[in-house]
C-alpha cells in the first residue's frame, strides 16, 4: 500500500466517467494546463469538472508526481493506443488495481483493503461506512465531505435507477461494468449495497499477471499472503480465487511462473525475464 496520508475530496462531488481518462490524456498531449482559463473550452466542460479531471487523473496515477502522463496511460488511451475508450474489459481491472493501491483517493484503498473484511456477508451501508472512515480520520474530516466523498464512491460502480434523470449521467461512470456493487432489496430505512467478492474468472490471465509483477518488481518469490494482500484485495477476490489465477498462469508459463508450498508456506516464483509491459502489449495486440 503507498499511501502517506487519508485524503478525502478532490472531485468537487463528481465521480469519474468512463472517458475522462482518455480526455485528461489528449489534453496533457495537448500542452493543456489545467489552471489555465482554456482549460474550460479545451475540455469542453465546467470548472468544476476541469478540477475534478484533473483529480482523477491523478487518483489513477495517469499523471504521475512529476505531472506527465504515465507510461500505461500513455500507452492505453494515447491515439492509436490499447484501448483507448476502455472497452476491453480487462482494462477496468488494471484500473481498479491502481486506484485502489495508489490510495491518492483514500476511500477505494479503505474500503477494499479494510472496511470490507470487517463486513458480515460482505453488505453494508452508506452510514457503516461513514463511521468506518470517521474513525480512519480520526474525526478531523468534515461529516460533510466524508457523505461527500461515500456519494461518488457508490456512484463509481452502481447504477442507480432513476426514471429518465440522470440514466445518461450514471451510465458513463467509469466502473458501472465491473458489476462490484449492488443494491440488496432491503425495506429497512437505508439502503444496504452488496459487493461482490468472488473469484474473479472474468479477469483476464494476462492482466492478473500484470498486477503481480507491478506490485512486486524484480521479485522473484512472493508469498502467496502478499498477492491476496496487494492484487487479491484490489481486485475484490477471493482467496481462493487467487490462487486459481495462480494455479492459471503456472499452466500458462510453465517455465516462468511457479507455485512451491513449502512446511505450509505457499510462495510463486516469478523468473526475473517476465516483464509487465512486454505482457500486456502482447495482450492488447494479440
Amino acid at each position: 500500500m503507498h499511501t502517506e496520508k487519508i485524503t478525502f475530496t478532490g472531485h468537487d462531488t463528481f465521480h469519474c466517467r468512463s472517458f475522462w481518462l482518455k480526455k485528461g490524456v489528449d489534453f496533457l498531449d495537448d500542452n493543456g494546463e489545467f489552471g489555465a482559463e482554456e482549460a474550460v473550452l479545451k475540455l469542453g466542460v465546467g470548472k468544476n469538472m476541469v478540477a475534478s479531471i484533473h483529480f482523477w487523473l491523478k487518483a489513477f496515477g495517469v499523471k504521475n508526481e512529476k505531472g506527465y502522463v504515465s507510461e500505461l496511460a500513455n500507452s492505453m488511451f494515447t491515439k492509436g493506443g490499447w484501448d483507448e475508450f476502455l472497452e476491453n474489459p480487462g482494462s477496468l481491472w488494471i484500473w481498479q488495481y491502481h486506484l485502489v493501491n495508489l490510495g491518492r483517493a483514500s476511500i477505494y484503498q479503505l474500503f477494499f483493503k479494510e472496511f470490507r473484511k470487517q463486513q458480515r456477508r460482505n453488505q453494508f451501508t452508506k452510514t457503516q461506512l461513514e463511521q468506518f472512515l470517521k474513525r480512519k480520520s480520526e474525526g478531523k474530516v468534515a461529516d460533510k465531505t466524508l457523505k461527500n466523498d461515500i456519494k461518488v464512491f457508490i456512484k463509481m460502480y452502481l447504477v442507480e435507477d432513476k426514471m429518465g434523470k440522470g440514466v445518461e449521467d450514471d451510465l458513463s461512470s467509469m466502473f458501472i461494468e465491473l458489476n462490484l456493487i449492488s443494491e440488496v432489496d432491503a425495506s429497512e430505512k437505508e439502503i444496504t449495497y452488496q459487493l461482490r467478492v468472488d473469484m474473479k474468472k472474468e479477469i483476464p490471465s494476462p492482466i492478473f499477471l500484470y498486477c503481480i509483477l507491478d506490485s512486486f518488481p524484480e521479485r522473484e518469490s512472493i508469498s502467496m499472503d502478499e498477492i491476496i494482500d496487494e492484487v487479491g484485495d484490489a481486485l475484490v477476490c477471493t482467496n481462493e480465487g487467487v490462487e486459481r489465477h495462480v494455479g492459471k498462469l503456472c499452466e500458462l508459463y510453465p517455465q516462468q511462473v511457479v507455485f512451491k508450498e513449502d512446511a505450509g508456506r505457499k510462495e510463486v516464483q516469478i523468473d526475473a525475464g517476465l516483464d509487465k509491459w512486454e505482457e500486456l502489449t502482447k495482450y492488447y495486440n494479440g
